[in-house]
């Protein structure tokens, strides 16, 4: 069954789509952050396929993005944090068990899931999909400006990244997928996530052949994408 939801951030709301499964529950779950500037949209198929197989499934817009209040230019990544923080929090006031929830988080959606490991370290599986990094100066700067900043950081402080600390305290299981010809996300930031992620249980990561950054423009890799997400889960919550 899927239900429209809304839940605050501060004074402002967040709107998305909530696929709970046939049964009693409590359910296992799952929370997907789409990437920077794109919507739940793209999430609502995987989202109905893990219901089906007995997953409660929470898609939904960051600020200024989709349906949700906010303007775009005016966020900040630290605000996509706390975006995040609620509806992880909404997902666990649901029928869930809290013994076994997961996140998918794309481009910047891995950013802020794996921020969130240093206090939801209880969180069971993780799939990332061309995870980004943010710096710590970045995190209060806004999105209209971001692009003008990003020449002026040495590679250094982007290892230092508030991100990787978290991904160092998962102790779930990681999959971490990335995109052979990825034209945003530099190999080295995806690999030193799968590097700093020591404490994990399990972690495997896979290079999508011939994927660029976004999957809209193909479909067969679009669909391997969700293949590997939903099999993942299934197998790990």
């Amino acid at each position: 069954m899927k239900r429209e939801v809304e839940f605050k951030v501060g004074r402002e709301t967040l709107r998305g789509s909530l696929f709970v499964p046939k049964g009693k529950g409590p359910f296992p779950g799952v929370v997907f952050y789409h990437g920077r500037g794109s919507s739940r949209k793209r999430y609502l198929e995987i989202s109905k396929r893990l219901s089906n197989k007995g997953i409660m499934a929470l898609a939904f817009d960051f600020r200024g993005c989709g349906k949700s209040d906010g303007v775009f230019k005016n966020q900040t990544q630290r605000m996509g944090i706390d975006d995040s923080r609620a509806s992880l929090e909404f997902l666990l006031s649901q029928n869930v068990d809290r013994k076994r929830i997961g996140i998918a988080g794309s481009s910047f959606g891995g950013f802020v899931a794996a921020i969130l490991m240093s206090d939801f370290d209880f969180v069971k599986s993780l799939v990332f999909r061309a995870p980004a990094v943010y710096p710590n100066e970045l995190l209060d700067t806004h999105v209209e400006n971001i692009q003008d900043e990003y020449k002026k950081i040495k590679k250094g402080k982007w290892l230092d990244s508030v991100a990787y600390d978290g991904i160092s305290n998962f102790r779930g299981k990681l999959l971490i997928i990335q995109s052979e010809k990825d034209e945003v996300v530099k190999s080295w930031v995806v690999q030193n996530y799968f590097d700093k992620a020591v404490r994990a249980s399990k972690k495997e990561l896979v290079i999508q052949k011939g994927a660029k950054h976004s999957l809209l423009d193909n479909k067969k890799l679009l669909g391997e994408f969700y293949d590997l997400m939903f099999d993942w889960f299934t197998k790990t919550l």
